[in-house]
């Protein structure tokens, strides 16, 4: 079971209004959350002067899951300059397209649907 605190949302960002906002919390995790006995997974698809790629899961899922995905640029300078979309999903893998060919690497965060 991961431990949790909560935190107030408005304490980090620098806004001076006239009138105090009300707080807004929310929880913060220190691991990987677990829900039901299910969990997250994590990977990420290596592109070179590529256009689409795809990745497996490693767990199987009942559903389709909920899959969220970004981008990091091979040349360290943190601009990609591509939009990346997810083409197809099952429940076995995904497959992702650029909207140009790059170097780089997409990285992927897996959920189950509950």
């Amino acid at each position: 079971m991961a431990n949790y605190r909560l935190r107030d949302l408005n304490r980090f960002r620098k806004v001076y209004p006239y009138k105090r906002a009300a707080p807004k919390y929310a929880y913060v995790y220190d691991a990987i959350v677990e829900a039901s006995g299910d969990s997250m997974e994590a990977g990420k698809i290596t592109f070179s002067d590529a256009v689409s790629g795809t990745y497996t899961f490693v767990r199987s899922y009942g559903s389709i899951p909920s899959v969220t995905i970004s981008t990091v640029d091979s040349s360290s300078n943190g601009d990609t300059n591509v939009s990346i979309t997810v083409t197809a999903i099952s429940l076995t893998g995904v497959t992702v397209s650029a909207s140009a060919k790059f170097t780089g690497q997409v990285h992927i965060h897996i959920a189950p649907v509950t």
